[in-house]
């Protein structure tokens, strides 16, 4: 279900037959503001006469008809916006000069992959928050579970509510102005051909749990020479991976990291769920990177826990992480590329420091790296 962009002829149709709708009109508050982007030295002085000659003058003289009315069926609410550049204009204002207008305009018009929308959510708000992408191709197959609510940000009610869904509104809510490719099936290969030829990405984002899929996505990454960007939320910390198969046409899978033989018996499938689970903690995560509390918890998976733990904070900072990678590549910048530990553990926590803490740490790191 997308929002509809209403020309103003069609609104007293719309409200004869929702007589229930609710509407919100803030157009002379954006107003406002525009005024001010264009004229900084009188945001503090400005008189009424000024700001209605710049009203009348933008408007044509008539704020009610400018910019266009945007129906949500879901709230049942229609809200009046500004034209697209002008919204562009109010939602990256404060980026100024940290983001100039030249790059902004290229962070905007940006096509971005992502796939997976837990991790993923968190993602998708931090690039909508700095006007990073014109076009979203967002990938799931999943529901809202209520245990999901530690990483996605929605309300209780949204449970039961694709996950695809859910995003797309909460975007679309923010600006409806933005393109969203919905993939609510997961991702496969055929519709992975179809998104990079169709839609051809700029960045490749991976948030999704199949593994073998991981390597599918890499191989076409490598094939149509697109960059892969993927975090990990790790205890407190994300893991973040950088992989420029843009700029390096003979970089390995996983930058080398993974066995061949590794990967291949992933592809082939049929691995027992706790071999699997080894596999993950020895090459895609590192026992170097694991914490203490990760492999306690990951001890008592399937005795006292029903998953592997994450917390909210590290899917945030997993997504603020993706997102600075992201405006980086897009704007040619240089970016480490390979593995990153994004780590607040390593700053602030002193508990780390003690020997207690790290021979058990030691422990652990020996049995997932298989030493004796």
């Amino acid at each position: 279900m997308k929002p509809q962009i209403l020309p103003t002829t069609q609104l007293a149709t719309l409200r004869d037959e929702h007589p229930e709708l609710m509407v919100e009109d803030h157009i002379r508050l954006a107003i406002d503001e525009l005024f001010d982007i264009a004229f900084p030295a009188k945001k503090d002085t400005k008189t009424d006469a000024e700001l209605e000659a710049y009203a009348t003058e933008l408007t044509n003289g008539d704020p009610d008809a400018w910019g266009k009315w945007v129906y949500y069926p879901w709230l049942n609410k229609l809200v009046h916006f500004p034209p697209v550049a002008q919204l562009r204009a109010l939602r990256t204002s404060r980026n100024r000069n940290l983001v100039t207008a030249e790059e902004q305009q290229k962070l905007y018009t940006a096509t971005l992959l992502i796939i997976g929308m837990s991790v993923g959510s968190n993602i998708v708000e931090a690039l909508v928050s700095q006007g990073i992408g014109r076009k979203l191709l967002l990938v799931d197959m999943d529901i809202i579970e209520p245990s999901n609510l530690n990483r996605i940000r929605a309300p209780y009610h949204h449970v039961g509510l694709h996950k695809v869904e859910a995003i797309s509104r909460k975007v679309w809510e923010i600006d409806p102005y933005i393109e969203i490719e919905a993939y609510n099936d997961g991702l496969t290969e055929e519709n992975l051909q179809e998104i990079l030829e169709t839609h051809n990405p700029d960045v490749l984002v991976d948030e999704m749990d199949d593994l073998r899929m991981k390597i599918v996505l890499r191989e076409a990454a490598k094939a149509h020479c697109k960059p892969v960007v993927m975090a990990a939320d790790d205890g407190d910390d994300a893991l973040l991976e950088v992989e420029r198969y843009d700029t390096d046409a003979d970089l390995q899978l996983f930058a080398g990291r993974i066995p061949e033989e590794v990967l291949e018996r992933i592809k082939a499938g049929g691995i027992p769920r706790p071999e699997l689970g080894m596999m993950i903690g020895r090459y895609f995560v590192g026992p170097e990177y694991i914490p203490l509390r990760m492999y306690q918890s990951l001890m008592e998976v399937g005795r006292t826990l029903p998953s592997w733990p994450q917390l909210g904070s590290a899917a945030a900072l997993s997504g603020l992480s993706v997102a600075y990678v992201i405006k980086k590549i897009l704007l040619g910048k240089p970016v480490r590329d390979g593995r990153t530990l994004v780590s607040l553990d390593e700053r602030l926590d002193l508990e780390r420091l003690t020997e207690a803490h790290q021979q058990q740490l030691r422990q652990f790191q020996a049995m997932m790296s298989g030493e004796k």
